[in-house]
């Protein structure tokens, strides 16, 4: 797993940046799980959740076991939570003692089981811009990305920055002279530490960069564009970010946990700054496998669904054949042959996986900021999808 660090590192969140800090914090947890995992069903509450065993919904179970005793003993280390979504039913949420850290500081979080899921936020902001366009707050994702925004006038004005359209901000193709990737982040160089220390309006910020390809043409990861892209949504539905997100998205789906990392605009940090419980965290990837519906509810169009995990950008990364609207697309195998998945990314190991010909689901977060944030991936791939016949 070592050389995928090199070709798909995640972003580091906001205030992390801003403030220079490139690492977790935090302590080791007070507590130590036992060594032994003993497997219980997840307790039947009221946020739209049935619940189940493994047994009865086509997983070996010892494999599960066997990973879970590797997290327990530290054979698999920093991971602070999985859970497991098949047929619809939970049927694995296993939560890990943990310290709070400086993530926690950003919403004055005091609940170790609700956890900062870093760069999966812009999976959500994805979705909040679905939601808008159904409402037709915005045209279509055709809309020139710049008409979103009432600044007036933009440094380093370019004719093809008109070009730029909602879509090429959503795949990350813009075509700005960007590179967050190839210097660390926390250290000077790095193009997103360098525009949030010196800016407090990200947006406004981005869009005066300047262009140095046509948009729609290359893919550039760029966390300043989903956190721009969470401002043209405010900006299009005239109330802010939180609220449309709290009423169209996150009651809808019994979420209660829901919080927001902020910008020193006070906007809303969508592209890595949403904090939430896993049992929550993982209801996004159950409401993409089923179209847009939760428990009998349309929430996000079943065109948005479909459009968001469509490859709009072709990548060739060890963990990647493709980018959707601010979605990850391939990586595993099952049975010997690739297998179609969707997958949100976090800084730290805050993954979702979606595999719909499964119909499984799997979250993990974890703490693995300095090393191993490809751990998930590993776990997915020897464990959770070998399990399954």
């Amino acid at each position: 797993m070592k050389t995928f660090k090199a070709l798909l590192p995640f972003a580091l969140p906001l205030f992390a940046v801003a403030c220079g800090g490139s690492g977790g914090g935090g302590s080791p947890p007070t507590t130590s799980p036992p060594a032994t995992y003993t497997y219980s069903v997840p307790a039947q509450t009221n946020d739209g959740w049935v619940t189940g065993h493994l047994d009865d919904h086509g997983f070996d179970a010892a494999l599960i076991l066997e990973m879970m005793d590797g997290i327990n003993s530290g054979r698999f280390s920093g991971i602070d939570s999985v859970t497991i979504a098949r047929d619809n039913t939970l049927i694995l949420n296993e939560i890990y003692p943990r310290n709070l850290d400086i993530y926690d500081n950003w919403v004055g979080n005091t609940d170790p089981e609700r956890h900062v899921v870093h760069s999966t936020s812009k999976s959500y902001t994805s979705a909040l811009i679905g939601i808008a366009i159904e409402q037709q707050y915005i045209a279509s994702v055709d809309v020139p990305f710049y008409d979103l925004f009432s600044y007036g006038s933009y440094a380093n004005p370019d004719p093809r920055k008109a070009t730029m359209t909602l879509e090429d901000a959503l795949t990350m193709q813009l075509g700005y002279t960007w590179n967050e990737w190839d210097v660390p982040y926390g250290t000077a160089g790095n193009d997103l530490q360098d525009l949030l220390e010196s800016n407090a309006d990200v947006a406004k910020a981005l869009l005066d960069l300047p262009i140095e390809s046509d948009p729609g043409t290359s893919f550039t990861y760029n966390t300043a564009a989903t956190i721009a892209i969470g401002q043209a949504l405010q900006n299009a539905v005239g109330v802010s970010m939180a609220s449309f997100a709290e009423t169209y998205l996150f009651q809808p789906l019994q979420i209660e946990s829901a919080e927001w990392g902020r910008t020193p605009t006070n906007l809303p940090n969508g592209g890595s700054g949403l904090f939430l419980k896993p049992r929550d965290m993982i209801k996004l990837g159950q409401l993409y496998l089923d179209g847009g519906v939760w428990n009998g509810q349309q929430i996000v169009s079943a065109a948005w669904i479909d459009a968001s995990v469509q490859a709009h950008a072709a990548l060739s990364y060890s963990l990647s054949t493709g980018y959707g609207y601010q979605w990850w697309l391939g990586g595993f195998t099952h049975n010997g042959q690739p297998i179609e998945v969707w997958s949100t990314r976090g800084f730290g190991g805050q993954d979702i996986f979606c595999v719909p010909s499964l119909n499984l689901v799997v979250a993990f977060t974890g703490q693995n900021y300095d090393a191993g944030e490809f751990l998930p991936f590993e776990l997915m791939q020897d464990f959770i999808l070998a399990a399954i016949n």
